[in-house]
């Protein structure tokens, strides 16, 4: 094999091995428990929920979209955020959230979230 082709071998696993490095920090795994049981949501909602400054919120959301596991829009002033579902290691997030799911943090934020769904948010105003 010449190094051209032991380059070519090795992006794939170091593509996947940035995706699990992604994985590898909690606020991320909370966002992205988050995004599994929403379809998407705006930075102020995380914020709300995770206790955090938009800035940090804002610095793990930009590496899971450099990652390509999270896709944005911007309505208005607002960015919001959804799991991107074409990602090719998609199946092994799910699995992982999955099981996220049923740790006392990841309940204890849909819990949150769902206190933050009743309240006039200026990323959502009542109509």
């Amino acid at each position: 094999m010449t190094n051209s082709e032991n380059i070519q071998n090795l992006k794939p696993l170091e593509e996947y091995a940035q995706f699990h490095k992604a994985l590898a920090e909690p606020v991320r795994l909370r966002i992205l428990g988050l995004l599994s049981i929403e379809e998407s949501l705006c930075v102020c909602e995380f914020m709300d929920v995770l206790d955090l400054s938009q800035s940090t919120v804002s610095r793990h959301l930009a590496y899971l979209k450099n990652q390509g596991i999270v896709v944005s829009w911007r309505e208005g002033t607002w960015m919001h955020y959804a799991v991107d579902k074409n990602h090719p290691a998609f199946d092994v997030l799910q699995t992982s959230l999955s099981f996220l799911s049923e740790l006392e943090q990841s309940k204890e934020d849909r819990s949150g979230l769902k206190g933050f769904e009743s309240i006039t948010k200026q990323c959502h105003p009542k109509t």
